[in-house]
């Protein structure tokens, strides 16, 4: 539903946790992911899909409301 009102920012708040993984993947591949249907938007995801995380510009870590860790995933891995 949120493809459907371009917007210029999608706040997204863990959409791939209630379907199973391979759907999940296809939805961030088809629409989240860097060559889907929102490539050219600011998009922000809440996950626990650290599969996705090679694929994304930005991560930030939060453990009780705190930043931990933020950076690349070339970075965090360092």
């Amino acid at each position: 539903r949120a493809v459907y009102k371009k917007a210029a920012i999608y706040l997204l708040d863990d959409p791939l946790s209630a379907v199973d993984a391979q759907v999940g993947q296809h939805i961030f591949e088809e629409v989240i992911g860097p060559n889907g249907l929102l490539k050219d938007k600011t998009r922000v995801l809440v996950t626990h899909a650290v599969s996705i995380l090679p694929q994304v510009d930005n991560i930030v870590m939060m453990v009780d409301g705190e930043i931990i860790e933020a950076g690349s995933y070339q970075n965090l891995l360092q």
